[in-house]
């Protein structure tokens, strides 16, 4: 396993629950038992935000939403073993054990398929040291976004800002290590925290462990003009622990699929995760690059089935670009959750920056943002640089979620899909870039949006004209019916918002030709008097 975490100490968590010493195996179930659920009623195991989340993207409630059978637990646990873990999605059961042979009697079960082992460790409680905060005053900038400035402009995510759209009713998940002194902390304490869950420790204080997860959060979140705003400061975040800094297990993979569950059946919209897998303390488990086909892994198939219920899933590709691993870890191989690698602040990819492909061909990293020298907070109250595709990866998050508020009605992976096409290198995609660095400008446009100096004004229901366009520059403009004017300004605009083309039109049918025939979005302005239309076209 690697984790994304730059961490200077490593921290000893309680876990009051189990004994000194333990093992911990995957129960993967032949089925999820007879159970009282169905999937007509739907609300007794998702809720009302979940449901609506699925009736939007037209994503019918299914066999895998329906919870494993309580009486298939109860007999696990009977057997004297305690379960740590669960996943509906995949139908498995995670146990703890004390003596390794007590698997034998689970395995012998008549619905249990087979055992895998995935953890081995010492649960001796260890008292959880403190950080403290700083009490220095943080200091203001002229920037409206302070700190925050470069990493949001080089993916021209102010442009979203400037529209009115910085995340509000969209619901974020951030799992992830910790967050450490995240309650008190007095530039994050007008964030809008909506829950927060740990499934990896009883009884511990996600607030005084890792503040991995609290970096991470704040690259979205934070909100303090001229100080440090995020990419999504008016959304709201769930908080769910699913990372073991103490060791590096399989364990991990079914903490994170019972949060992404989890994460699902509350409702959320997007799940950001800075996790990343690939090799274990069992060597064993490790997974080979070979395994990097966006189906094989745990994990894997856990982010995927999150991303067909509906939720943008963001996933952090990893640091090992100079490291012998070098390639993205997993989740990050799964096709339908946005992946992200690292830029430096000058557009460069970071030396670190996991890269691509998956082992089945497609693109990844999906796209790039900055990752070297992070603005983040720290578990001191201070604003610090950060690196890692940890830090990366929320900044695409906080501005999908400002690009979802801009257009409610697309589905998640029609967000992805628009995302990937904002890249700057989505005609040339590499190994390191992806699809290259968004534009959300680009993105809004894609989403079908007009910006605000470009409002659509039209007469009636019916355009007033018609465009046809060809692959080599040339447009032909024809009007639908008459019109008070004789003669029309048009003009061509090109995604940067330059003025590519000024002339008149005055025919009843026109041809156009645009000097630069890219194949690219472009928007066609047609304006009189009382009439102003826009069109978005591609030649």
């Amino acid at each position: 396993m690697i984790r994304y975490i730059l961490l200077s100490l490593c921290i000893l968590y309680n876990l009051t629950t189990f004994a000194s010493d333990g093992y911990m195996f995957r129960i993967q179930l032949k089925d999820k038992g007879q159970t009282t659920y169905s999937i007509d009623k739907p609300e007794e195991f998702l809720s009302k935000r979940a449901i609506e989340r699925r009736q939007r993207q037209h994503i019918s409630i299914n066999e895998t939403d329906i919870p494993i059978s309580s009486t298939y637990i109860n007999i696990i646990e009977n057997l004297g073993c305690n379960v740590v873990a669960r996943s509906k999605w995949l139908s498995t059961v995670s146990i703890y054990c004390i003596d390794s042979s007590f698997v034998d009697k689970v395995k012998e079960l008549d619905f249990v398929s087979n055992a895998t082992f995935v953890w081995k460790g010492d649960t001796t409680n260890t008292a959880t040291k403190d950080i403290a905060r700083s009490k220095r005053t943080v200091i203001k900038s002229e920037s409206e976004y302070g700190y925050g400035e470069d990493q949001i402009r080089t993916v021209n995510g102010q442009f979203l800002h400037k529209e009115g759209y910085r995340g509000k009713g969209l619901e974020i998940a951030v799992i992830d290590a910790g967050f450490r002194n995240l309650n008190e902390l007095l530039l994050l304490d007008n964030i809008s925290i909506k829950g927060f869950k740990d499934f990896v420790f009883n009884g511990d204080d996600i607030f005084k462990s890792s503040d991995h997860g609290l970096k991470v959060l704040s690259v979205m979140a934070a909100n303090r003009p001229n100080i440090f705003i995020g990419t999504a400061p008016e959304a709201k975040y769930w908080l769910l622990r699913s990372e073991d800094s103490r060791s590096e297990f399989p364990i991990e993979e079914d903490y994170w699929a019972a949060a992404a569950e989890y994460a699902d059946s509350i409702g959320v919209d997007i799940i950001n995760a800075s996790l990343g897998y690939h090799t274990f303390h069992a060597p064993a488990q490790s997974y080979t690059h070979e395994q990097l086909d966006g189906k094989t892994a745990y994990i894997t198939q856990a982010a995927e089935i999150a991303a067909s219920k509906g939720i943008f899933v963001e996933i952090s590709a990893g640091n090992e670009g100079s490291n012998s691993w070098k390639k993205i870890a997993f989740p990050a191989d799964a096709d339908n959750v946005l992946t992200v690698g690292a830029i430096a602040r000058d557009s460069t990819i970071a030396y670190f920056s996991s890269v691509g492909p998956t082992a089945d061909g497609r693109i990844k990293p999906d796209v790039v943002a900055v990752g070297l020298s992070t603005a983040v907070v720290a578990s001191s109250g201070e604003v610090e640089p950060a690196q890692g595709t940890s830090f990366s990866g929320p900044i695409m998050s906080g501005l999908a979620a400002c690009l979802w508020q801009s257009a409610p009605n697309l589905t998640s992976l029609e967000l992805l899909d628009i995302i990937r096409k904002s890249g700057n290198r989505y005609n040339n995609p590499d190994n390191y870039y992806g699809y290259g660095i968004p534009n959300m400008k680009t993105a809004f446009l894609l989403a079908g949006n007009t910006p605000t100096g470009i409002e659509e004004e039209a007469m009636n229901n019916e355009p007033l004209f018609d465009i046809k366009s060809d692959s080599i520059g040339h447009f032909r403009v024809f009007r639908n019916r008459e019109s008070s004017n004789s003669t029309y300004t048009i003009k061509v605009i090109n995604l940067d918002g330059k003025i590519i083309l000024t002339d008149t039109l005055s025919e009843q049918e026109q041809d156009f030709r645009l000097h630069d025939s890219s194949k690219q979005v472009r928007i066609i302005t047609i304006t009189g008097t009382g009439v102003k239309e826009s069109y978005k076209i591609i030649f």
